[in-house]
């Protein structure tokens, strides 16, 4: 069956080598897919805009926090419901961390390489580099980042994406959901259709949740948008009201 899977891409391989050197060979520009594209992955590439709410659940439900983090939780719920969002990295212009940066309503492109995944996010200008088929490296060796370590496999027309070793200093999303520095986040992508990209999200942090939390989000393919420059400092995305207040998602006071 192994044998048979392996013969397989490597005749898919060999058939886009051979439709490349053919396109070449007449004059044709060959088509960055032929250039690029991993024909032994599932097609999952395209640029995506998520649809639905901006909380990190559609329903606006949260994990059942535990312990110090549904104190600050709460705190940080408090401020927020007042208009007064508190320890918000984004608001001095550093990274939003994951998985924050899943729901935010900016367009990300999907690359597909050979051994890689890459996500190009206009948000922030985030870009995700996802090796294929490859353990994490020793974390006791490696510091914390916003955005963490991820690895990923395939399971059948799925991609699954494995994340650790997130900073605890970000939130879940805008809303001031915490989590800790044990915080494990579970990918699963596929194409529900051919123009939804479905990514079954897990939440997986010991010392803040009592348990996984999942949610599912749906992102629309936008063939025809562009990915832009996205520069915080001079707040080039989001315009100013005259209040000099920017659509943070806050309500206002009432």
């Amino acid at each position: 069956m192994a044998q048979d899977k392996a013969r397989s891409r490597m005749r898919r391989a060999l058939l886009a080598g051979g439709l490349l050197i053919a396109a070449v060979l007449a004059g044709g520009a060959a088509p960055l897919t032929a250039l690029y594209a991993d024909p032994s992955q599932p097609d999952l590439s395209g640029l995506w805009v998520v649809t639905g709410s901006f909380n990190f659940a559609p329903d606006q439900s949260i994990p059942a926090l535990q312990g110090e983090y549904k104190a600050l939780y709460d705190r940080r719920k408090t401020a927020f419901d007042a208009g007064q969002p508190i320890d918000d990295v984004t608001a001095d212009c550093l990274p939003s961390g994951l998985p924050h940066l899943l729901v935010v309503p900016y367009p990300f492109e999907l690359v597909q390489t050979p051994g890689r995944v890459t996500l190009l996010y206009e948000y922030d200008s985030v870009t995700r580099r996802i090796p294929l088929g490859v353990p994490h490296p020793d974390l006791a060796k490696v510091a914390p980042t916003f955005y963490g370590d991820s690895v990923g496999r395939w399971e059948g027309d799925t991609l699954v994406v494995d994340t650790v070793n997130i900073r605890p200093d970000t939130q879940v999303d805008y809303t001031g959901i915490p989590h800790s520095d044990a915080l494990r986040i579970t990918e699963r992508l596929k194409r529900r259709d051919a123009v939804t990209l479905e990514d079954q999200i897990t939440l997986t942090d010991p010392k803040a949740y009592a348990k996984p939390f999942t949610v599912t989000r749906l992102y629309r393919l936008r063939p025809k948008w562009k990915v832009s420059e996205y520069v915080c400092q001079e707040n080039n995305r989001n315009t100013t009201g005259a209040e000099g207040r920017t659509g943070s998602g806050v309500p206002a006071k009432e």
